[in-house]
């Protein structure tokens, strides 16, 4: 799987892509969401505010590049996605 992460025009979040598709749907049967849409998720993770879409797409408003990239990974491994980056 290929992740990216690039901070956003705002400066106030990272954007995460990957090449992975999401079932949003799906996704909020597994991990607690407080939004759930075909085409939206929005979720708190550990007290971070994440936005994901069904391309792979996630706007994660994380203190650093690193943070985002691990909560990211964190949420695919959830979602049977990837393998935990800390398992492998």
């Amino acid at each position: 799987m290929v992740i990216s992460v690039r901070l956003c025009s705002g400066r106030t979040a990272f954007e995460v892509s990957t090449n992975t598709r999401i079932d949003l749907i799906e996704a909020s049967r597994i991990i607690q969401t407080r939004v759930a849409t075909k085409y939206l998720l929005l979720l708190n993770y550990n007290g971070v505010e994440v936005s994901m879409y069904p391309s792979g797409r996630m706007i994660i408003k994380a203190g650093s590049k690193e943070e985002s990239l691990d909560i990211a990974r964190d949420l695919l491994a959830q979602l049977g996605l990837l393998v935990h980056h800390r398992d492998a």
